[in-house]
């Protein structure tokens, strides 16, 4: 399970630089991955990735609290996703891909970087 948490943490380290450095590439793939009319499937992606982290903590004693917390917020977010009517998550993924600026942008990318920096340093 540890394993898993190495391959999370540096999948958000390499997600993260791309926001951070090349936001607007990022931006357009993620618009044309994830922008679709039927949201409720995008449900499953915070899920596992919530799942994964809560039981990885258990595993990895280090990373305990951090990967706990962070798999619970991704719980909700996964079920918010799922039972929140389509309108509201198209309209925050509208948000997310058309009108939010740059600086928002990179900001969560560097968010994300910091959040599987703070992950990879705690296993090692």
């Amino acid at each position: 399970m540890t394993t898993v948490l190495y391959i999370i943490s540096i999948l958000w380290i390499v997600v993260g630089t791309f926001f951070v450095i090349y936001t607007q590439g990022t931006r357009d793939f993620y618009k044309k991955l994830f922008l679709r009319e039927n949201v409720k499937w995008m449900a499953l992606i915070p899920l596992v990735f919530g799942v994964v982290l809560v039981v990885g903590a258990f595993y990895a004693e280090k990373v305990f609290w951090l990967a706990l917390v962070l798999g619970i917020l991704a719980l909700l977010k996964g079920i918010y996703i799922f039972f929140a009517p389509s309108s509201h998550v198209n309209a925050l993924l509208d948000w997310v891909f058309n009108r939010a600026g740059e600086g928002t942008l990179r900001l969560f990318g560097l968010i994300i970087f910091i959040l599987g920096s703070a992950i990879l340093s705690y296993l090692m």
